[in-house]
């Protein structure tokens, strides 16, 4: 049986430390319908938001904070329909909150394991009724 590319949900995962984007997107692939991406850069994440829909960004905070939450309100301005999810630590609180504030779904805390991390997409964008129209 072939699965059904319409029904698989887009992922876009921005993390500065390359062996934890791939980290994500392993869980993620392994046990979910989706396709991952991985963004190297702030103007990559831009331009592969601009290209394709994705039903969910994975971003981390630090990056997210960065020129005042430039990148997290150009996310949410080029794509509104995305959920979006920042990464941070338990010390970032204030910072969370204000992405949080700013438009982010959601928040995951740092240092992550496996079987949380995937409880907490599922918990915020991977069910069934979400996807980008």
């Amino acid at each position: 049986m072939t699965l059904n590319a319409e029904s698989r949900k887009n992922i876009l995962i921005f993390d500065p430390e390359r062996d934890t984007s791939e980290l994500f997107a392993r869980a993620l692939e392994s046990r979910r319908n989706c396709r991952c991406y991985l963004a190297n850069s702030a103007a990559e994440v831009l331009d592969l938001l601009r290209g394709m829909p994705f039903d969910l960004v994975i971003l981390d905070l630090k990056s997210a904070m960065a020129d005042d939450y430039h990148l997290l309100r150009q996310i949410q301005r080029i794509s509104p329909p995305s959920i979006l999810i920042v990464v941070g630590y338990l010390h970032q609180k204030e910072h969370i909150l204000k992405a949080v504030n700013l438009g982010a779904r959601g928040h995951i805390i740092k240092p992550i394991q496996i079987d949380a991390f995937r409880r907490k997409i599922e918990e915020y964008a991977l069910d069934s009724t979400s996807s980008v129209g």
